[in-house]
């Protein structure tokens, strides 16, 4: 039996278990259009044409500019993955959603004098407070719109709750980006 997911940090573990679903490289990788192209290598073959094929989550431990940083990319590519990480069938992946939306799980909550996540923080209404300068969201082509959030797992469903689905959103920054 898999231990549970809780946390990215166990996400990631429970991929690197299963072969050719995780792959890391430390190759310097600029994120604004070159990430998304080395991705495209080897996460769809090389091509946006259909069919791609489905490639490994991959993690990407040197962003040029951001020293600090990584970028996982392709952590929900599919609804098999999506399903692993969620620990069930990707034939149920709706439904398990559907359900946990139903019955959350209570935050554990934390003093924010002892919360790690505290120990550095930004303030949006800062004069020099700008996203893009503190997270690496890449952009996929030199004329995109702006960067790109691309993590952003959903439950959708129509009005009537008839029908639901998870779908993955990639939000993106403009300038000033607050």
């Amino acid at each position: 039996m898999e231990k549970p997911v809780n946390d990215l940090r166990s996400a990631i573990a429970l991929l690197q278990r299963h072969e050719g679903q995780y792959i890391e490289t430390d190759h310097p990788v600029d994120p604004n259009a070159e990430l998304a192209g080395v991705y495209r290598h080897i996460g769809a073959g090389g091509t946006v044409k259909r069919p791609t094929r489905i490639g490994p989550a991959m993690m990407f431990n040197s962003i040029k500019g951001y020293p600090d940083s990584r970028i996982l990319v392709g952590m929900h590519a599919s609804r098999e993955r999506a399903a692993l990480l969620l620990g069930c069938e990707p034939s149920e992946l709706a439904k398990h959603v559907g359900q946990a939306v139903k019955k959350p799980i209570a935050p554990v909550v934390v003093p924010a004098a002892q919360a790690p996540c505290q120990e550095q923080v930004f303030y949006a209404d800062d004069p020099d407070f700008d996203l893009r300068k503190l997270l690496p969201a890449p952009t996929n082509t030199p004329i995109d719109a702006g960067p790109f959030f691309c993590l952003g797992l959903v439950l959708a469903s129509d009005s009537g709750r008839r029908f639901a689905d998870r779908r993955d959103h990639s939000p993106s920054l403009r300038a000033g980006a607050r």
